[in-house]
């Protein structure tokens, strides 16, 4: 078969033919192929006890590999995927809907009023269909699995590979060790990967940031004959991780978004607006906050004072909301609006968050949302901590206002 994006790449094995009238003539697997498991993006031997912040210590760190798939979605090997549904059992006759769902796609391209031959698709599932996720996550279910104790996160085209270990010469082979094995399955399959768009990080414990993300004598990680750089903190799932895990980075780039949304949407929610309270906050309760409060149960457990930094947004908006006198409490402005402080929304949104873990049919997420928290006085804080933290001053405050409206 051709390949679909040029070049001469040896065929894997174990393909299926289809040929004229939709008949399908398996060609011999072979056996060294494992069946892949349904589990799509979960890793089959993760254990509980290893995750980024388990078992944690001062000397303990973390090493991990962020990899950016370049369009990953327009590199699904037709004839490869199709091989791979039928390793997952899939009925035939499904096999055959996605394969012409798939088949006879065209594409052209238009400089001014001039428009090129079309040419045939032979890679690629349509963006913005709701099946094209599930089909890419069908074609990477087969993603080999480390057996060096480096663990496997899988979402969509986001893949990473993080380990644990005492110290960087002790993680850094074993790490490179796992790249190498996925860069290899990654040619076999025509995937490829943006070295420059990945990213390397380090976990470790430090109350301040250091300057230098690595020592100087760090190895550098490589992929497909590319460095990978290290990285003080990365963007990953829609949160920035940084490399002590203080989700400073993280609400810096959430404020400095959530503030511009504010500015845009001033002239709706400002002091001047003619705008209904109620619908001042229901603008905010549907653009403003979400932008605050993506992913919290992953964050809410930091720093007071960096929570407080979204705290003050809200404070803002309140204020100018109901164009309020500079001397009217922050509490009575969260009574009157009946919006609950950041701290108590993402404290609840963790709680229900932990609750649906544990009682979820997959035993992996229930393992990776049960455990014992460290105590309060520990070093380490960890998403659990948040649950049993008591109530910042303004909570406690907007609680007693409320209770005592209860009362009257």
């Amino acid at each position: 078969m051709e390949h679909p994006h040029g070049g001469n790449n040896a065929e894997p094995p174990g393909l299926l033919e289809v040929g004229q009238g939709s008949q399908i003539r398996r060609i011999p697997t072979n056996p060294a192929l494992r069946k892949p498991d349904n589990t799509f993006a979960v890793d089959d031997r993760e254990k509980p006890n290893s995750n980024i912040y388990r078992k944690a210590s001062k000397e303990a760190q973390n090493s991990g590999g962020i990899f950016d798939v370049a369009k990953a979605f327009d590199r699904v090997w037709h004839a490869g995927l199709i091989h791979k549904l039928y390793t997952l059992e899939l009925p035939d006759r499904l096999v055959l809907i996605i394969h012409n769902y798939l088949n006879n796609r065209n594409f052209t391209f238009r400089h001014e009023n001039t428009y090129s031959t079309k040419r045939i698709l032979k890679a690629g599932v349509p963006q913005g269909s709701t099946l094209s996720p599930l089909l890419y996550s069908a074609y990477v279910n087969d993603i080999p699995r480390p057996s060096n104790g480096v663990q496997l996160a899988l979402f969509a085209d986001d893949t990473a590979l993080y380990l644990r270990g005492n110290n960087y010469r002790d993680t850094t082979p074993r790490l490179q060790r796992a790249i190498d094995e996925l860069t290899r399955w990654l040619r076999l399959w025509r995937i490829k990967v943006n070295p420059e768009k990945s990213a390397a990080i380090r976990f470790n414990y430090s109350k301040h940031k250091k300057k230098f993300s690595v020592p100087h004598n760090t190895p550098t990680l490589y992929i497909d004959n590319a460095s990978i750089p290290w990285h003080h903190n990365y963007k990953y799932l829609g949160v920035t991780l940084d490399k002590h895990l203080h989700f400073r980075d993280h609400v810096a780039r959430v404020s400095k978004l959530t503030k511009f949304y504010q500015s845009r949407l001033y002239g709706m929610i400002g002091r001047k607006s003619k705008m209904s309270l109620r619908n001042k906050r229901t603008l905010y309760l549907m653009c403003i906050r979400p932008v605050m409060t993506y992913a919290c149960p992953v964050f809410a457990h930091a720093a007071p004072n960096i929570i407080k930094k979204l705290q003050k947004i809200q404070n803002k908006f309140c204020r100018q909301a109901t164009d309020a006198h500079w001397c009217v409490k922050n509490s009575v402005l969260h009574g009157d609006l009946e919006l609950p402080t950041i701290n108590k929304f993402m404290k609840d949104a963790s709680k229900r968050f932990f609750d649906m873990a544990q009682n979820h049919p997959n035993p992996l997420i229930v393992s990776a949302a049960t455990y014992e928290p460290p105590p309060a006085h520990h070093f380490l804080r960890r998403p659990r901590n948040v649950l049993s933290d008591p109530p910042d001053a303004l909570t406690s405050e907007v609680e007693k206002l409320a209770e005592a409206k209860a009362c009257n």
